[in-house]
């Protein structure tokens, strides 16, 4: 064990060798993550003293992958069964369906649980300052390291603090090393980690280390915090000033005097400094006295869709007597955060500007696994899957997701909202003590800190559901105004005015229904920014996840295996659209295809509407984006990262450049979601009835500009259409390129009553799907296909799929350009798809194609 532990370590350190430069070496960080075990304090006599001795034999301990809550250990373990498949959550001991409360007296997680790794430092450490980091705790710790006690729950409290120490008198350089943590599971009354309502709460409330523990060295004097302020000379971004600040902590006795020098690209700036024994002093470089800090023709962060996202390295590097002490590298991005507040109509919107442009906000709400499972696959999945549905935002209600996560925003422009979460100990002032009022300002601090320099974070929120009270809402505000000071913040994601800071232009609810089910012509009348909602109380996966999430006997008709993945307070209204819309189901397998339909027309419509509307509405968060475990609600894609239906109606209303129905006056809008002009277009609308005869046909020529939500047209509907009927709509820019195309189907009887049973007689399609081209490149697979409808009838809601050739598995994630698409009478089509060759597992790619109304195609790739 300590040969395989040693030759890990000499492995990351030669490849850090090989890619760093000497001053970076002297901060390079060592992850522990190897050889955890875990512990339940019932079975462990010893002390944290013994326990964290080398020579202590953990016997009886279970080893677990880091980093780990409690309950992800045992379940890796074979302890408890796999939590996420039919019911077995509930079979495991301290399972409760209440949220509040203390955990149950027979719980196996009230009690205290020991971590404990043993890890070796490189010889290069010898004689400097070794620092640890924790990011994060859940909830309180006990810390031990060589049989020392280096921080106890005095100090280590609070799921969202980050935490460092000088461990430099506590670690032996070149031997083994162990440390051993005493972890206290959460309390009723603590600021903990909660999911609220959107999946069941795991029975350890996430009880363990969630994020990474590291270790590093630094000479005598080290860099902690660096910031970058970037402020632009709106409105013509030809100057970016720059402000750049760093703490410096001196862990000698004596005085120590030395260079910072800073560098950006080939800007360099550099200052002395003195620090007493001991001492932190905050050291500025303000433009003022470094006019180089004044950067023109910056290459600017922009969001997604909006521009490209530069980013900029800063390097500080701490010299003592010509050798460095320290060195750190910070990433940012020049951007500049603005808001507005657009009052009408006894109405407020807050509107948002990025670089002094205004920008319709189109979101969702992110969470983490419920076991808060580490996944860099997923991660980038999840971004990806945003960029790909044409999405600018994501909301973190608390702090959510590793440090990975808030990088890949910045690569990819995905703005973030990060704010407290509702419905908990954190919204339950009245309960607090001024401990846990202390406790609450330095896991706020602590995050802000962490966060600031990242350019997709665009907005502060202070609360959730509701406004702090004043003397807590003041608290965070003067952390805001010290430690960032560059964005905008709101009391809460509501539209109630705070004590402090008022009315924050923001909306929430009606509750439950803006969470269950709305018609698509209800949001046309949301003028507003809607920091959560969404016609998703109900959101049958497509059938390959049904089968994951549950046994096939379980499938059919509705059991508990679906009952635990719905809420009571949301599903009914969605069912109830969906039987009524489209008729009752008879099967898992009509219930999955049926619940895409509604959840492409009604997501698509909902994110239409905003757009349309701006800036009397400014944004969208759709509740929720994802799944923290394979839930039936409130996601654009499920657990098993399968795209549904609101998956592709989300993407094709946020397209750049869109043309649009409006469900509430019948008219056509273009919406141009760039900030470039569009000049000599051509739009054209057809009607259709379920015969497939065309009743309406209109062309028209368009300019729109910049930023522009452009009506187009009324519709003139013609007399005597069938029950069900057709609209399709297409633009084309000025070289007869379509740039936008759109395919509703709506009902004689109105949006709110809407009858579309009549889609279930629609007469079979036959479709032809040919391959034009197979690219593989950098690992992914590039397939472009065409489809063809050769028959008189529409075919309805084609669903072509990515499996394996030899088992029919999905393959995931995957990106289609589009989805559950409609093709008029012989009409054609071109759809690419994109995928990883990995995910193959060693398999070929076989295309199967499912619809409304066509047979089963099946074409070897």
């Amino acid at each position: 064990m300590k040969k395989k532990m040693e030759t890990v370590v000499c492995i990351v350190l030669c490849i850090a060798d090989l890619s760093c430069s000497h001053e970076q070496r002297l901060r390079e960080t060592l992850i522990i993550e190897d050889h955890w075990s875990i512990q339940s304090s019932a079975g462990v006599k010893e002390s944290g003293m013994a326990i964290s001795s080398p020579e202590y034999k953990p016997e009886g301990w279970y080893p677990v992958s880091f980093p780990s809550t409690v309950l992800a250990g045992l379940v890796e373990n074979g302890v408890y069964p796999d939590p996420y498949y039919g019911t077995n959550i509930e079979s495991i001991p301290g399972y409760t369906t209440q949220r509040r409360g203390d955990m149950p007296e027979d719980s196996p997680f009230r009690v205290p649980w020991w971590y404990r790794t043993e890890f070796r430092l490189p010889g290069n450490y010898q004689g400097k300052s070794i620092w640890i980091n924790f990011h994060s705790i859940n909830y309180k710790a006990n810390i031990w390291l060589n049989g020392k006690l280096i921080a106890d729950t005095s100090v280590v409290e609070g799921a969202y603090r980050l935490f460092e120490f000088d461990i430099t008198g506590f670690v032996n350089v070149g031997r083994i090393n162990c440390l051993a943590m005493e972890i206290f599971p959460p309390k009723s009354t603590d600021l903990s980690i909660t999911w609220v309502d959107w999946n069941p709460t795991p029975p350890d409330r996430g009880m363990g280390i969630w994020y990474d523990v590291t270790v590093h060295a630094t000479g005598q004097v080290s860099i902690k915090n660096p910031h970058v302020v970037t402020d632009l000379d709106l409105p013509a971004l030809d100057v970016a000033s720059l402000t750049i600040s760093a703490e410096l902590v001196n862990t000698e006795e004596e005085v120590i005097s030395g260079t910072l020098n800073g560098e950006i690209e080939d800007i360099r700036f550099s200052r002395n400094v003195v620090l007493a024994g001991g001492e932190k002093k905050m050291v500025t470089f303000s433009p003022d006295e470094f006019p180089q800090l004044l950067v023109e023709n910056p290459r600017l962060w922009w969001p997604n869709n909006a521009g490209p996202q530069n980013l900029y390295d800063l390097k500080l590097t701490l010299q003592i007597d010509g050798k460095t002490s320290d060195v750190t590298i910070e990433r940012f991005g020049i951007r500049e955060i603005t808001s507005w507040m657009n009052t009408f109509d006894d109405k407020r919107t807050a509107v948002f500007q990025v670089n002094g442009k205004n920008i319709v906000i189109r979101g969702g709400g992110y969470v983490e696994d419920m076991m808060l499972k580490p996944d860099k696959k997923r991660a980038e999945t999840d971004i990806e899957y945003a960029k790909h549905m044409n999405l600018n935002a994501l909301r973190m209600e608390a702090p959510r997701g590793s440090d990975y996560i808030f990088d890949l925003c910045d690569e990819n422009g995905i703005m973030l909202i990060v704010g407290w979460c509702c419905c908990s100990q954190w919204e339950r002032w009245q309960n607090w003590t001024p401990h846990i009022t202390e406790v609450a300002e330095a896991s706020w601090q602590d995050q802000v800190i962490r966060l600031r320099n990242h350019p997709s974070v665009f907005n502060w929120l202070l609360g959730s559901d509701n406004p702090p009270p004043g003397p807590i809402e003041q608290r965070y505000i003067d952390v805001l105004n010290k430690f960032d000071g560059t964005r905008p913040f709101q009391s809460s994601a509501t539209q109630d005015s705070s004590d402090i800071l008022g009315y924050t232009g923001l909306w929430m609810g009606p509750f439950p229904k803006v969470y269950s089910y709305f018609p698509p012509g209800y949001w046309y009348g949301k003028l507003e920014f809607n920091t959560e909602a969404g016609p998703n109380g109900e959101q049958i996966s497509p059938i390959e996840s049904l089968r994951k999430m549950m046994p096939e006997e379980d499938l059919w008709p509705i059991s508990d295996s679906w009952n635990i993945r719905l809420h009571n307070r949301f599903y009914p209204d969605a069912r109830e659209a969906l039987f009524s819309r489209y008729g009752e189901p008879a099967s898992a397998e009509e219930y999955s295809m049926k619940s895409q339909i509604l959840q492409k027309e009604a997501v698509r419509a909902m994110y239409e509407a905003f757009a349309r509307n701006k800036y009397r509405s400014s944004g969208i968060i759709y509740w929720m984006y994802n799944s923290a475990w394979p839930s039936l609600y409130w996601q654009l894609y499920d657990y098993y990262l399968t795209p549904n239906g609101a998956f592709y109606g989300a993407k094709e209303a946020c397209e750049p450049l869109h043309i649009q129905y409006s469900y509430d006056d019948s008219s056509i809008y273009v919406v141009n979601s760039t900030y470039a002009d569009y000049n000599n277009m051509k739009a054209s609308v057809s009607i259709y009835d379920m015969n497939m005869e065309e009743r309406y046909s209109k062309q028209l020529e368009l300019n729109v500009a910049e930023d522009e939500s452009k009506k187009v047209t009324d519709i003139e509907w013609p007399e005597d259409l069938t029950e069900v009927h057709f609209l399709k709509l297409g633009l084309q820019d000025a070289s007869g390129a379509q740039v936008s195309s759109n395919f509703y189907w709506l009902s004689a009887k109105g949006d709110e009553q809407a009858d579309f049973t009549a889609l279930n007689g629609l007469p079979a399609a036959n479709i032809q799907v040919s391959i034009a081209s197979v690219v593989k490149l950098g690992g992914k697979y590039h397939i472009t296909f065409e489809f063809e409808n050769t028959s008189d009838v529409l075919a309805f809601s084609i669903n072509p799929k990515i499996k394996t050739s030899g088992a029919k598995e999905l393959v995931l994630p995957v990106f289609w350009d589009n989805n559950y698409f409609s093709l008029i009478p012989h009409e054609k089509r071109v759809v690419t798809v994109k995928f990883e060759v990995s995910d193959l597992a060693g398999d070929k790619p076989f295309l199967q194609v499912e619809g409304w109304n066509i047979d089963l195609v099946e074409l070897e790739i």
